[in-house]
């Protein structure tokens, strides 16, 4: 039970320093969102927590002002980008399509996250960002192909990692 209540929690006093730049701001609150959705035991529960950080990407994204451009991190980012789909697409093809397009489009959206971050020049921020693509990745893993008795504490110390990295 104390779960449920702080990892929505964390999330939030991560987010209490950053209101004055509302698009991370709005990306922690998403995030939490997230949180309690994902932590729900209904299954039901996992599309909207997908949807909440999805849209928590998009407003990191929006955050990191600069402008787009072809640069060398792209091709490791698209090589992990396909290798995960790859990887977790024998899980994810036995879920509905739903949730089949709702993991392509996370991961495209968390590696453009990841890249945008990378241009930025801010090596605290990247690091945010690849430790995000790590945590979900896990998680990713955990719940579509197999799950490890570590795979929960990778996924929260990376998370938390990734969050106050990004809020830095």
């Amino acid at each position: 039970m104390v779960k449920y209540a702080l990892k929505p929690t964390v999330t939030l006093l991560i987010a209490y320093p950053t209101y004055n730049t509302w698009h991370i701001f709005l990306g922690l609150l998403f995030s939490a969102l997230g949180d309690a959705f994902l932590m729900l035991p209904s299954e039901q529960m996992f599309v909207p927590g997908l949807l909440s950080f999805l849209i928590a990407h998009i407003f990191y994204i929006a955050s990191f002002d600069t402008p787009t451009r072809v640069s060398w991190p792209a091709v490791p980012l698209v090589l992990f980008a396909a290798a995960m789909l790859h990887g977790l697409w024998p899980g994810v093809a036995n879920e509905d399509t739903v949730v089949q397009i709702g993991v392509v489009v996370y991961v495209f959206a968390i590696v453009w996250m990841t890249y945008k971050a990378s241009l930025t020049g801010n090596m605290v921020l990247a690091t945010g960002t690849v430790l995000f693509c790590v945590s979900d990745s896990v998680l990713a893993w955990s719940k579509f192909i197999q799950s490890y008795e570590w795979s929960e504490f990778v996924v929260m110390l990376t998370y938390y990692a990734a969050q106050l990295c990004i809020a830095a």
